[in-house]
Order: structure tokens, then sequence, then C-alpha cells
């Protein structure tokens, strides 16, 4: 068998495998409708959605997870329905054995609520991307009623994905 004539089929494939790894390395990470995933200082639990909603330019979703913690999340849209606004956008986990409760609001989420004084934590990123609702920031440790516990914050993401949102 002539070598040569092999050296470029083999250099097609082999270029073909690793543009279409390299695409996929770009990609992001997939996960099934009508879930939600929130990382709290690098530990991730999978909630179940049972009730995402867009109403205007806010966002609403709700969720538990096997061991029963919930979250809820609001997430501020500016008029185009995808960039989000950091200061409407809130998350709150009542969390139950290894999952923390935590809050992050951005300070009008925080007032929407009927809450006076500073907010808990910070939301820094928030918007909409197709069928994925996300928010990131810094939460604070809370108790029930989503005041901070003690003094400093985690690092905090949530991904949500609502393929149909639910009726008003």
């Amino acid at each position: 068998m002539d070598l040569r004539r092999r050296t470029p089929v083999v250099t097609a494939l082999v270029g073909t495998a690793l543009v279409a790894a390299l695409a996929g390395c770009g990609r992001e990470p997939s996960f099934e409708d009508r879930t939600a995933r929130l990382a709290v200082d690098g530990q991730v639990t999978t909630f179940e959605v049972d009730g995402c909603l867009l109403d205007g330019q806010t966002a609403y979703v709700a969720g538990h997870d096997a061991d029963g913690s919930t979250v809820q999340a609001v997430i501020g849209v500016e008029v185009d329905g995808t960039t989000g606004v950091p200061a409407s956008t809130g998350i709150s986990v009542a969390g139950t054995g290894d999952v923390p409760s935590v809050a992050a609001f951005g300070p009008e989420a925080w007032q929407r609520r009927g809450e006076d004084g500073d907010p808990p934590g910070r939301i820094a990123t928030a918007g909409i991307r197709g069928s994925r609702l996300r928010a990131s920031g810094d939460a604070a440790l809370v108790g029930p009623d989503d005041r901070p516990r003690r003094t400093g914050t985690v690092e905090l993401t949530f991904d949500a994905r609502c393929d149909e949102t639910d009726e008003e």
C-alpha cells in the first residue's frame, strides 16, 4: 500500500475530528427543560423547575430539589427581553441538608419585596439567552427571613432552562 496516498486522507480525517472537537468545547453545557442549576461556592445543586414565567420585563423561576430545598429567582430584563438588569434581579434559596440558605438581591428587587436597608449579597450579572435564565453574583448566608446570618459572601451562579413558560 502506498503511504503517500493515505497521508492526505488521514490528515483530512484528523483535521475534521479536531475541528469538531474544538467546536464542541465552545458550546454551553446543556441540561433538561424545567431544570435549574445553582452553584453556591462551587457546590452545584440541581432543581426541578415548578414554575417559570416571563411577565413583561421580569422573569420568575421557582423550583425544588429532591431533599426539599427551594429556589426562587426573579430576573429583571430590559425592553429587548434578553439584557439583564442586575439591580432588578434576586435569588433566594431555602436550603436543607448540604444546600445552604443564601440570598443575593439587587437593590431594586430587594425594595420591590417591601424590604428596607441593604439587600443581602450582590447580583453582578443577569439575563435571558434563548430558553436560559441566568444570574450570578455574591450571596449572603441567610436565615428564614433572607437576612444575613453573618458577614461575608459566597459565589453564586444560577442557570435555569424553561423552553416554555407557564401561563399567567
